[in-house]
């Protein structure tokens, strides 16, 4: 059943709105976007694929669960997650390692504990906020190629990193959360601008995703 134009145009405006929100507060990742920027992904990946045996188990035993095609790109959203703060991590000067795949259950990146509580929550809210674009990335190549295959991408890579911002520790939204609260006032409203703004993107993508795939059915 085709969408109703009312709820295209509700959709539209909520995407514009936490599109609107991202953009006035990237000054706030203005280190970690430079970084994004100037960072040679392709050798990354080929280094993580190349240094991590649990990355190589894992895809083995997603590909046997799943299929090759989606256990693949599986990996890729999780790896993506992971390097979102990996990346943050070296942006702010602090040692770190690469990730660490545990298979059917998740990863994650160890790294040392910055000083700066503002910092650790910046660190957090990365790897979402990278799943955030991919997710979104997806999406767009679903609907505009009409292909299921990357809607459920955009699906499940939503599902996971929103699923990653409840605020309990130890997930990410919960060391969002904690460190929001040992950092002054300004600091505090601008981490969760962030975290709401991510939250809701990620919302927003799987909602229009169900209501996309609803059509096409």
């Amino acid at each position: 059943m085709p969408e109703q134009p009312g709820r295209k145009g509700k959709a539209a405006g909520g995407i514009g709105a936490v599109a609107a929100t991202l953009a006035a507060l990237a000054l706030k990742f203005k280190t970690i976007i430079a970084v994004l920027l100037q960072f040679k992904w392709v050798l990354l990946l080929v280094k993580v694929l190349a240094s991590s045996w649990t990355i190589v188990l894992t895809l083995w035993l997603y590909a046997v669960a799943f299929g090759w095609r989606f256990g693949v790109l599986l990996v890729l959203l999780i790896l993506a997650h992971e390097l979102g703060h990996y990346v943050a991590f070296r942006a702010y000067g602090l040692p770190v390692r690469l990730p660490v795949f545990v298979p059917f259950i998740g990863a994650f990146t160890a790294g040392a504990a910055p000083q700066d509580p503002e910092h650790s929550a910046y660190i957090a809210l990365a790897g979402p906020l990278v799943g955030f674009g991919l997710a979104a990335a997806c999406y767009a190549i679903g609907t505009t190629e009409h292909e299921r295959f990357w809607l459920a991408a955009a699906s499940v890579g939503s599902f996971l990193n929103l699923f990653n911002m409840i605020p309990i520790v130890p997930f990410d939204g919960g060391r969002v959360v904690f460190s929001g609260r040992a950092v002054r006032s300004a600091a505090r409203y601008a981490i969760f601008a962030w975290y709401v703004a991510v939250v809701a993107g990620l919302a927003v993508v799987m909602w229009q995703t169900y209501s996309v795939l609803g059509a096409y059915r």
